[in-house]
């Protein structure tokens, strides 16, 4: 564990930002708005090694942060420091004593899953601590430019052209028209136009990149715009009675970290009792981790999810198309409270 920024509340975050480019004599070198903390972020480097000093303002009224000014003024409002795990962190802090004020990481600023003690087991002091994840998913993965590319080049081999025969009976098995679903890395969307067809009106898809969501659309002209949403699934917010999965997991790099915070984000995505179904790839990892699908074993995927999901099914699919016979787990997890 180490110190990765001081944060200072300010209610004035221009004069601020003013004030600390003069006394440092240099300018603040990001800016980032942190839309599920309703804040303002400013980041300046502070000299030490990767040691940071981050300006915190409200984002609106409604903010937490707005409440604090108002009761207490500007001045320094956490101290951050970094970890390599999360997850094993909030374990080991929870376990000697100190008060979490949340269960799971959220996405903070500069590309940080965080979470944060409650100041009366710190001394006064809220405590926040962070990991680095260097780009939310780690690498390209999250990247949009990245992405774009593939669809232009069409190297998209993870496209089978068509829903899939479990994510097909899945939507089959489903009574309930009205759920609210979430496909996560949709792709060109064919599970989300086989739902839309059957009667499925609240299903939504998520993409990094714009041109699967503009291929939808011209397949599907009656699509809601606004159910096509183009973004970073870490940095989305929304509650959802099913999240459907189907060749998303597996773009990731597969560190322990991006697994962790995918059923983390999954977990928060759901409402309480909500599914996440869908497929894993049941195959081990190739070429020293560097080559996609990223695959694993039934075991590997329980020990991420199991902390956040009750196992409802999680075997063999038996009905998956041919390239992928034998390859793949049919998974459906409910959300614990």
């Amino acid at each position: 564990m180490k110190l990765d920024h001081i944060g200072i509340a300010v209610a004035d975050a221009s004069a601020a930002e003013e004030l600390i480019t003069r006394l440092l004599g240099r300018p603040a070198y990001k800016h980032e708005e942190v839309s599920s903390q309703q804040v303002m972020t400013t980041f300046f480097d502070a000299g030490a090694t990767k040691a940071k000093l981050e300006l915190v303002s409200p984002a609106g009224p409604e903010s937490v942060l707005h409440k604090y000014l108002g009761k207490r003024g500007p001045g320094i409002h956490h101290l951050a420091f970094e970890v390599e795990d999360i997850h094993r962190e909030m374990e080991r802090l929870a376990a000697d004593g100190f008060e979490l004020l949340q269960t799971t990481p959220s996405r903070g600023a500069d590309n940080k899953l965080v979470c944060f003690l409650h100041p009366r087991s710190t001394n006064g002091i809220l405590v926040e601590i962070c990991q680095s994840t260097d780009n939310p998913t780690g690498g390209e993965a999250s990247d949009a430019a990245y992405w774009s590319q593939r669809y232009h080049a069409s190297l998209t081999g993870w496209d089978a052209g068509r829903i899939t025969t479990p994510i097909k009976e899945l939507f089959d098995g489903l009574e309930d028209k009205d759920l609210r679903i979430l496909i996560p890395g949709a792709g060109n969307g064919h599970e989300a136009e086989y739902a839309w067809k059957q009667g499925f009106r609240n299903v939504v898809v998520l993409d990094i990149a714009p041109e699967p969501l503009a291929a939808l659309q011209q397949r599907v002209p009656d699509f809601p715009a606004e159910q096509m949403v183009c973004g970073d699934f870490f940095q989305y917010e929304g509650e959802y009675d099913l999240i459907v999965e189907q060749t998303f997991f597996c773009s990731f790099p597969p560190t322990p970290a991006n697994r962790k915070a995918y059923a983390a984000k999954m977990h928060d995505l759901l409402v309480p009792g909500g599914r996440l179904a869908g497929l894993w790839f049941d195959i081990p990892l190739a070429d020293g981790q560097q080559k996609r699908p990223f695959g694993g074993s039934r075991a590997e995927y329980l020990s991420y999810f199991e902390p956040y999901f009750n196992v409802i099914r999680f075997s063999t699919a038996s009905n998956s198309i041919p390239p992928r016979a034998g390859r793949e787990l049919f998974g459906v997890f409910q959300k614990t409270t």
